[in-house]
């Protein structure tokens, strides 16, 4: 049943996701061949085509942007039209626990965003490497990441792959966090008879406020770390603060997890 489950979120969304998808590699393209086309001086004696050029290149920027909302916000909205709206009725009549419900919706929300993020970052480097005429690869593979690895290991002590590895795992948990944050502040605000728009709001604030003062106290109790790094030992320092978000992000998606799922199973209250 969890694989129909699967399946069907999949299939429920994918419509326009892929509409999504399909207009990004369109302003891709087209800001790819603006780029190459200035970067190679072809518009330079024509006022007309540099004016467009630097035109697509303004709207790449917004559509990339915009199109990353627009993927967040409609997996959302479809999340609470199918858990907490009318149509919520039919979801929990499913011969499936809440929780599998809630797990399944969140699980494919965090891939189709996973999936956006990457194809942002894959967007933003073919946008480079055809805008510079292929030497983009050449340039970062043989100045930049040696550069960078190396900037890394002199200022902070560890190595570039080790720091990169932790944004990295960072970045993706964070996608994940985001979301279960709206979820969570959904699941608050719909407890609520009236007004639940707002309740989800002022729920969605009280748990950013608690992130900051979890945040500050970290930094406060990890102040001997501070010290590491005025001594000269950044790396202590790095993986302190590197290692602490990790846990921090991690605690923290088990408790707005915890509280979706003790909500949906104990407090559902549909519109």
């Amino acid at each position: 049943m969890l694989g129909k489950l699967f399946k069907y979120e999949f299939r429920h969304t994918a419509k326009t996701m892929f509409l999504t998808y399909a207009a990004l590699v369109l302003f891709t393209l087209m800001a790819s061949a603006a780029l190459y086309r200035m970067n190679r001086g072809l518009d330079s004696d024509k006022t007309f085509f540099t004016v467009l050029s630097t035109t697509m290149l303004i709207l790449y920027i917004i559509a990339i942007i915009a199109i990353y909302c627009v993927d967040f916000i409609y997996l959302i909205y479809q999340y609470y039209k199918t858990m907490y709206s009318a149509q919520g009725y039919l979801t929990h009549t499913l011969p499936v626990s809440p929780t599998a419900v809630f797990s399944v919706k969140i699980l494919a929300m965090f891939v189709w965003m996973f999936f956006s993020s990457m194809l942002s970052v894959l967007s933003v480097l073919i946008l480079l490497q055809i805008g510079s005429g292929g030497e983009f690869s050449h340039v970062f593979s043989d100045i930049v990441w040696s550069s960078f690895t190396q900037g890394v290991n002199d200022i902070f002590g560890i190595s570039g792959f080790y720091f990169l590895f932790s944004c990295a795992v960072e970045a993706i948990l964070g996608i994940l966090l985001y979301i279960l944050w709206i979820a969570a502040s959904m699941a608050v605000g719909q407890l609520a008879q009236k007004n639940r728009t707002v309740y989800s709001i002022l729920a969605g604030l009280a748990f950013y406020m608690i992130s900051q003062i979890v945040n500050t106290i970290f930094l406060a109790v990890s102040g001997y770390s501070l010290s590491a790094l005025l001594d000269g030992d950044a790396a202590s320092f790095m993986k302190t603060i590197l290692n602490g978000n990790l846990i921090i992000t991690a605690v923290s998606l088990v408790m707005l997890c915890g509280i979706c799922i003790y909500i949906n199973n104990r407090k559902l209250n549909l519109e």
